[in-house]
């Protein structure tokens, strides 16, 4: 197994934190697609029909490593199709969540659970429960992206109890961000600092940096939103610097975004600018094209109300 806002003048304030709260939602969900793992194929000596899959596999493995996450959906959509020629269900499973798990990180909520769906049922036959549950995270973050908040705690909270039963740490932590970004989007801020302050807790203990690192900037988010600046600054200066150590970069995108609304309200908007940029240059990397549309618009709104002149 390869292992998802206080504004700097008065005169932009209102419009700026308008736009930054309608964006706080979609943008801090990333988190938990980031904790889904991808499941790498294993078996016997390969058959020339397994050896295309697992050829089409580790190409899409690669792209995946850098970033290139259009490129790594292809290839794991290649992989399952010969997987699915040579009726190998375990490989079919595995490239089925690997297909979810990339499409969930793009945005293409429809794709990713039509094939998402299709792993619980094989899981439970092979006796898989790792997949099972990466796979029923993914149904809960895309009932979380579509803001069907109570379904996406039911689907978490059923999730960490099982993590927790098999002592499966990526699950629960994956489980408790889940959890904490769905009481931030109702509203219930309490519960949503205990369910990422657990999440920190483990993750610490654990050494899972990258997993570490998406619940900072889920903490950070939260920061924003109740107004606390510098403990936001704090979160994300820890994040940005495991991001780039595991060269986690949709993750990175995702800080340097959140620390461009950080020196936004503390009345950098010249620094804002540099590290939208870097956000949007790494979304359109990855392939993001919505972020990177995102992230995009918020540069231009950022010059036209504080005079930032152009470059």
């Amino acid at each position: 197994m390869v292992r998802a806002h206080r504004i700097a003048s008065l005169a932009n304030g209102q419009r700026m934190a308008s736009m930054a709260l309608r964006r706080d939602r979609r943008a801090s969900l990333l988190a938990v697609g980031l904790l889904a793992g991808l499941a790498a194929c294993a078996g016997p000596a390969p058959t020339p029909l397994r050896s295309q899959y697992q050829s089409s596999e580790e190409r899409a493995l690669r792209y995946h490593a850098r970033g290139e996450l259009p490129q790594a959906l292809q290839g794991f959509r290649d992989s399952l199709r010969w997987a699915e020629i040579a009726d190998d269900r375990p490989a079919i499973m595995a490239q089925a969540l690997n297909v979810g798990t990339v499409a969930l990180a793009l945005g293409e909520w429809s794709l990713a659970e039509q094939h998402l769906r299709k792993v619980p049922r094989v899981a439970t036959a092979l006796s898989d429960p790792a997949s099972l549950l990466q796979a029923r995270l993914g149904l809960a973050e895309i009932h979380l992206r579509r803001g069907q908040f109570a379904a996406a705690r039911t689907e978490f909270q059923q999730t960490l109890d099982e993590g927790r039963e098999q002592r499966d740490n990526g699950a629960v932590l994956a489980a408790l961000n889940g959890l904490g970004l769905t009481y931030k989007g109702l509203g219930q801020m309490h519960e949503a600092r205990r369910s990422l302050g657990e999440a920190e807790l483990l993750a610490r203990s654990g050494g899972e940096k990258r997993l570490l690192a998406t619940t900072l900037a889920n903490q950070a988010s939260l920061a924003l939103r109740a107004g606390e600046i510098r403990q936001a600054e704090i979160y994300l200066a820890e994040a940005v610097d495991l991001d780039r150590e595991t060269e986690s970069l949709p993750g990175l995108a995702h800080d340097l975004a959140l620390l461009a609304r950080v020196r936004q309200e503390q009345g950098d908007p010249h620094e804002a600018l540099a590290l939208y940029r870097q956000a949007r240059t790494i979304a359109r990397h990855t392939g993001q094209h919505v972020r990177a549309q995102e992230y995009a618009q918020a540069i231009d709104l950022l010059k036209r109300e504080s005079s930032v002149p152009l470059r």
